[in-house]
């Protein structure tokens, strides 16, 4: 008998390396990177080089979302001096592991290993952020961590809720906003399912979570702000919530038409905890419907399905785990599996074919619309594929080619140290760190950030300009004094943003600064140029008013 079973495990074992074999060609095949990835590309080089953890030099910003992956991109950059390659590595490491914890872990027989490979390479969106550079592919590592530990026990002891609050700590430090996926089985584990004393769990809780809680006094003491200069750009916005939320559900119709199979997973995730009535499973997809609120809040993302994708992992494995320890496999349980099975077979057939319908939608899925396929518009001049090519036959890599940088080249032309141009990619930062260099979406300039957004037709999500104060520009761009700014308001609040991020950091007076400008105390300085801003859009638009009123009815001027 027990040879028997050793048979049976043996054989499981095979198809199991055979499916992550696959899994680990495709995402391979189709690695890329993405633009935004070099803003923590450009921290990482940066850090490693001694030029201190900041996006341009010499000033205390940074522009990356995911702080905790910048770190460990930083130190594979350590040991491997090609940024391009040892990020895709990490990328593919990090996911492959996630899959292979999903596949030992939650597949229990061979159906099930093809079903969640399915899944895995099923989705366009799940298979782009398994590499492109960005921190997901962490995510996926830590969220397929920790519920291996949540699913594993019905009650926790302090080892156990320990590893549920560090892997919290890591997950909110690789990208804070996804912490709400988790939070309601933390909070499940700690308050209703501990074997240890409230005044133990609470002590496990903080020691655990220490990494994040760490991290935000060192990023409060050494940028000024606790959040990422990312966040302050594309949320202190001042457009109205209404926007946001139609964005949010142009976000939601976009995954349907273009990756039904996101939303299909997730709904049947949530259908199946519904139905076996569990509290654990109960508060696992609480946080996925509560990062969905979220999404709809935030107005969703300019990258297709891409924040979908960590839910949608959850979702898989939250309904592999029900389907292994609740489902049987008869009754409800066949019936639940066989209309979840037609469903991903309709979305997969409709994803592959709807391009035709897809393409026609003015939020879709270009690479110029609101919400874009990301990997379609960069594959060539960023993937590996290509740049392995490229580097054959031309002995160099292509993906310094994906954007003109006519406006650098006339800055280095005129002698100038930087400048705040239109729009400087990622990828043109990152081979031109030598100069200072931001642009009017503000993602690395902790001034222009904090200013008001310009709502414009078309904007996308993560992608709002600002209008630069009058001077502001000349300052950087010819290191004039804080005098070149004429708005008052602007100017002051210029000088104190100035001496937190360029400051000596151990300064008391900065330090006052950096809890002050916390505090909200020099929000009216914001306001103030608010006002301003309104006054003379009010002259413009009477003046305008005054000419047509001119030219159209002969009036005299």
């Amino acid at each position: 008998m027990n040879r028997i079973k050793e048979y049976f495990v043996e054989e499981l074992n095979r198809y199991r390396v055979i499916a992550l074999l696959i899994f680990i060609a495709v995402i391979t095949l189709l690695a890329w990177q993405s633009d935004d990835s070099y803003h923590a590309y450009i921290m990482a080089k940066n850090l490693v080089d001694g030029n201190g953890f900041v996006y341009n030099i010499g000033q205390r910003a940074t522009a990356s979302t995911c702080p905790f992956f910048t770190l460990v991109v930083a130190a594979g950059y350590f040991v491997i001096r090609d940024m391009f390659f040892v990020s895709l590595l990490i990328n593919i490491i990090f996911s492959a592991a996630a899959c292979r914890m999903v596949i030992w872990r939650f597949c229990r027989t061979k159906l099930q290993i093809a079903f969640a490979l399915l899944v895995l390479i099923g989705s366009k969106s799940f298979v782009s952020y398994t590499t492109s550079g960005l921190e997901n592919s962490m995510l996926f590592f830590l969220g397929t961590l920790f519920l291996c530990i949540y699913f594993e026990h019905e009650h926790y002891d302090a080892k156990n809720m320990f590893s549920i609050a560090v892997l919290t700590a890591l997950i909110a430090g690789t990208r804070m906003d996804a912490v709400l996926i988790f939070a309601p089985m933390a909070l499940y584990v700690f308050l209703l399912k501990r074997e240890t004393s409230f005044g133990k769990a609470v002590g496990l809780g903080f020691a655990g979570l220490s990494p994040f809680i760490l991290w935000e006094l060192f990023a409060t003491f050494y940028y000024g702000f606790p959040f990422p200069n990312t966040a302050y750009a594309k949320l202190g916005t001042d457009i109205a919530m209404r926007d946001y939320l139609i964005r949010g559900i142009r976000y939601y119709i976009n995954a349907l038409l273009c990756d039904p199979i996101l939303l299909v997973i997730m709904l049947f995730a949530v259908l199946a905890a519904i139905a076996v009535r569990k509290s654990q499973y109960g508060f696992c997809v609480a946080g996925i419907c509560l990062y969905g609120v979220y999404l709809l809040y935030i107005g969703g993302d300019f990258m297709m399905g891409r924040h979908f994708t960590l839910p949608y992992l959850i979702s898989l494995i939250c309904y592999l785990d029900i389907k292994n320890r609740e489902f049987s496999f008869t009754g409800r349980g066949a019936q639940f599996n066989r209309l979840l099975v037609g469903f991903v077979a309709a979305s997969l057939i409709f994803a592959s074919t709807s391009s035709v319908i897809t393409d026609q939608f003015l939020f879709g899925r270009t690479f110029s619309s609101p919400i874009s396929d990301e990997r379609s518009g960069y594959f060539t001049t960023s993937s590996l594929f290509n740049n392995m090519i490229s580097l054959i036959v031309n002995k160099d890599m292509c993906i310094q080619n994906t954007w003109n940088d006519d406006g650098v080249k006339e800055l280095r032309e005129a002698g100038s140290p930087g400048g705040i141009l239109e729009s400087v990619p990622g990828i043109t930062k990152y081979y031109n760190n030598d100069m200072y260099l931001n642009d009017l979406y503000a993602l690395g300039d902790p001034y222009l950030a904090h200013l008001p957004a310009v709502k414009e037709g078309g904007w996308r999500i993560g992608h709002m300009w600002r209008e630069a104060p009058v001077g502001y520009m000349n300052l950087v761009r010819y290191e004039w004094g804080t005098g070149a700014i004429k708005n008052d308001d602007a100017r002051m609040y210029y000088e104190i943003i100035d001496e937190i991020t360029r400051g000596d950091l151990f300064d008391m007076d900065r330090i006052k600064k950096i809890i002050d400008i916390n505090l909200g105390k020099y929000d009216y300085l914001v306001e103030g140029y608010k006002r301003s801003l309104d006054e003379n859009n009010r002259q413009t638009m009477k003046e305008t008013m005054t000419d047509d009123s001119i030219a159209g009815y002969g009036l005299p001027e």
